[in-house]
């Protein structure tokens, strides 16, 4: 959403303002718009933030496009197998991280993994857009300050864990 974008850029502000973090928002984030900016340009880190699902007859998980389009998880792979500049993806949308009991591939993010993208961070259920906030901005904070992935994700859920009237 926009409030949701909004909110994230405002939190990174400083990591921007400092030079540690450089943002390239896309106004449509459809199929053809993320091949295009993937070509003509070098990412390190594509991070998505928008709407996912688990469609449990298929078994298998897609993200919700700017367009409506559902873009399923071998899709988004494709789009992203022969960039080597890519290091992480963020999917900052539900059900991201979900598989299927069935196939432990079927989700987004681990066709990710499966396409070559070192390190991917996702959601496994419905995550409160606050909390999705705040995840973000603590991850992206400890990542550029040197902490490792993991480490970078267990200091976002210390944030998420203080947060007021938490619910996640």
């Amino acid at each position: 959403s926009e409030r949701e974008k909004s909110l994230l850029g405002k939190a990174l502000v400083p990591l921007e303002e400092k030079g540690r973090i450089q943002i390239r928002w896309l106004e449509e984030a459809t199929q053809s718009a993320i091949h295009q900016s993937l070509i003509e340009e070098t990412f390190h880190v594509f991070h998505f933030l928008g709407h996912g699902v688990f469609d449990k007859d298929a078994e298998e998980g897609k993200l919700v496009m700017h367009d409506g389009f559902l873009m399923e998880a071998y899709r988004i792979g494709m789009l992203m197998h022969d960039h080597r500049s890519l290091r992480l993806a963020v999917l900052n949308s539900c059900e991201g991280g979900r598989i299927s009991p069935k196939d432990l591939f079927s989700g987004v993010a681990p066709t990710l993994v499966r396409q070559g993208i070192p390190a991917v961070v996702a959601m496994q259920t419905e995550i409160t857009d606050n909390a999705a906030i705040t995840f973000s901005k603590w991850f992206y904070t400890a990542l550029i300050n040197g902490f490792p992935v993991d480490a970078a994700v267990a200091e976002a859920r210390k944030a998420i864990f203080f947060m007021p009237n938490d619910v996640e």
